[in-house]
């Protein structure tokens, strides 16, 4: 047989399953073009000269990574679809007389076809992209759009290294199949699946109880600690009752509904029934990945987007003004700290630099953390390694009057307590070491002010005491249980001036060099910064983490689609021979129109549905981590992820608008 033959058959058969063929290299092009841009921009030696280079640099080697593993991952899924399809054309190929060595290089030919037109069109792609990408990324970022094109030679070499490999591992895969199986078991791999699927009653009470270990783990986190630490553990349990609800609980489901005399003998629902029924060992998984890919997209770019559009409330919360001093008190010094001076030496530095100040809020405060019990707060070590964890913080009555305005009087045993969990108690026991505190809650109060020094990722009570004995006596409590891992005591001055951001970043580091010697006393660190200095960090933070959340929502958005798409026409092919038997038996083509909408409905609409009721359960957990960045803007988050899951349905009825018509016409041969 003459060699030239081969490139020319293979040539024929990607044009001819063109209607799969042709999805298959467009994922390659559209994953080698996202891959390609992510390494090429975190490989641009530019970008590492920027400020808060750093996160960028983060956040595109956690996309190469998730790319690589995605890409592996899907494009071998993708091509047993592929395969599947073509199995009857390769049986018929050997029963004609092609020796399996000959069908073998006709393989070989297709994937180098198929390799040179993905990844190719993938690097032109991703070259031609690369500008436009980086500038949306600057932009998000707020950096300085540098001038000038460049083509990454190393995210060439790794674009091309990485996807021949994976075109290389489904030509050996393809070729181990061929080679093991029989002509006749090809042809007849079209029909597997028809045995009606057994009622997995085990694997359906796996699958509600992961569902609902999963579920309760969301509902019941308190604290965004918590979050962080069982936060795997819930997306584990929910992705195998995902499988398990698809696989197993859908057959008992429908097995019931069968059941149902009434509603089961009825045109409409027989066919639909018995169809899904008979198909579900075949649609689970494909269902259930669709779901799973769904909700990461929902998560992903939900989250993100929360996180970006609360920078300025996150900004807030961590520099509530433009300049914050911190000063940690050493309580043990000979020459204490003085605060008044220290105060007029920050008035002595912004008049030097041709300012004034225009707001200026200083107070000192105690920070440490206690075991919760049942009725108190302990600071016991041993009590403390399984209790739940609460950070207690004290500031005066004289400084709370400061930062509110508010006239208070207390008496030493006395407080004004904010906590979303203590809202029903009239008294705080805190037993700290050889100490032991009972105070009385005169007021609940429904805020607290916002203080720079203040912020935890724990739950949080904030008290208000009558003067600065009160919050030594509770330092010195707190000191006895921990020893040299107590808290200490310290100062934070809030500042506002009416100079340029560079003038107030000169001013902190001149702040930050104050001394004993400029009569302020001793102290045991001091910290001064700027929020003009950290909006950069903070926006290429939550820039990169939008960045990414959008990157990957769009490539696992893809894949979504896709398998939708092979799963629908392969299920269109296999079914189309059922139908026709159908209308030769008499049964009127509207009942088979309603039977086949029946059935796209569910293959479409229940992972959606399904998603969002992740995402719902999910949200207390979004939230819980978002706090880890000191972002508590839960309308913000709820806005954000309905409009994303908005969007999203948006972009899935559009696929089931498309698809409900290509299956039709599959089945009724128009």
């Amino acid at each position: 047989m003459r060699k030239g033959l081969f490139p020319s058959l293979a040539l024929q058969n990607i044009r001819k399953n063109g209607k799969f063929y042709l999805p298959y290299i467009l994922t390659i092009i559209g994953t080698v073009t996202g891959f390609y841009i992510i390494s090429a921009i975190a490989s641009d030696e530019g970008v590492a000269k920027l400020r808060g280079a750093a996160y960028v640099e983060l956040m595109m080697s956690l996309g190469i990574n998730i790319i690589g593993i995605f890409a592996v991952i899907f494009l071998l899924y993708t091509n047993s679809f592929l395969m599947k399809r073509r199995h009857k054309e390769l049986a018929l190929y050997n029963m004609l007389g092609m020796e399996k060595r000959h069908i073998a290089w006709i393989l070989c030919y297709e994937s180098l076809y198929v390799a040179l037109i993905g990844i190719v069109g993938g690097l032109l792609c991703g070259i031609l992209l690369h500008k436009l990408v980086s500038l949306a990324l600057f932009k998000l970022l707020r950096f300085d759009i540098p001038f000038g094109f460049t083509i990454s030679t190393a995210a060439i070499k790794a674009s091309t290294i990485l996807f021949a490999s994976i075109i290389g591992i489904t030509l050996l895969f393809n070729l181990v199949r061929i080679r093991k199986a029989k002509p006749i078991e090809l042809l007849r791999s079209s029909s597997a699946g028809e045995k009606e699927p057994k009622t997995k009653w085990l694997l359906a009470l796996i699958g509600v109880l992961s569902l609902g270990a999963g579920y309760y783990i969301a509902l019941t986190t308190k604290t965004a600690i918590q979050a962080l630490t069982i936060y795997f553990l819930a997306v584990f349990l929910v992705i195998v009752g995902t499988y398990c609800l698809f696989t197993a609980v859908s057959i008992v489901v429908l097995k019931q509904l069968r059941r149902n005399k009434k509603l089961y003998y009825k045109t409409k629902n027989f066919i639909g029934i018995s169809g899904m029924l008979y198909r579900m060992k075949q649609n689970a998984v494909g269902l259930a990945n669709i779901c799973i890919l769904s909700t990461m997209v929902l998560v992903m770019v939900s989250g993100t987007l929360s996180l970006y559009l609360g920078t300025e409330d996150m900004l807030d919360s961590f520099y509530p003004g433009q300049i914050i001093s911190e000063i940690t008190i050493n309580t043990e010094a000979e020459n204490v700290f003085q605060k008044d001076i220290m105060v007029e030496n920050i008035n002595d530095i912004i008049s030097k630099n041709n300012g004034s100040i225009t707001r200026l809020e200083e107070y000192t405060f105690l920070s440490f953390v206690v075991g919760r019990g049942e009725n108190y707060y302990h600071t016991n070590v041993e009590k403390s390694l399984n209790a739940d964890y609460v950070q207690l913080c004290f500031i005066t009555e004289e400084d709370y009057m400061k930062l509110t305005g508010k006239k208070v009087e207390l008496k030493e045993n006395e407080i004004l307590f904010f906590s979303d969990t203590m809202k029903d108690k009239e008294n705080i026991r805190i037993e700290s070491g050889d100490y032991s505190f009972d105070f009385t809650i005169v007021e609940h109060l429904n805020s607290f002010p916002t203080t720079g020094g203040l912020t935890s990722i724990v739950d949080t009570g904030y008290g208000v005491v009558k003067d600065e004995a009160v919050l030594q006596t509770l330092y010195e409590g707190q000191k006895s249980a921990y020893g040299e891992m107590a808290s200490n005591l310290k100062w934070i001055a809030i500042i506002d001036t009416d100079q340029k951001e560079e003038i107030q970043i000169k001013c902190a580091e001149e702040i930050s060099s104050l001394s004993s010697a400029n009569g302020i006393g001793d102290y045991s660190f001091l910290y001064v910064t700027t929020r003009a200095q950290n909006s950069y960090e903070v926006y290429a933070m939550t820039g990169g983490f939008l960045f990414l959340g959008l990157f990957l929502g769009f490539l696992f958005n893809m894949a979504t689609v896709l398998i939708i798409y092979y799963k629908q026409i392969s299920e269109g092919y296999e079914d189309k021979e059922r139908f026709e038997i159908m209308q030769k038996v008499g049964l009127p083509k509207k009942d088979i129109k309603h039977s086949i909408s029946m059935q796209i409905l569910i293959v479409f609409f229940a992972p959606l549905v399904v998603s969002a009721i992740h995402v719902a359960f999910d949200f207390r957990l979004m939230i819980r981590l978002l706090s880890l960045f000191s972002l508590t803007n839960n309308g913000l988050t709820m806005l954000c992820t309905l409009g994303t899951l908005l969007g999203f349905a948006v972009i899935y009825g559009i696929v089931y608008w498309l698809t409900a018509r290509t299956y039709y016409k599959i089945v009724s041969a128009e």
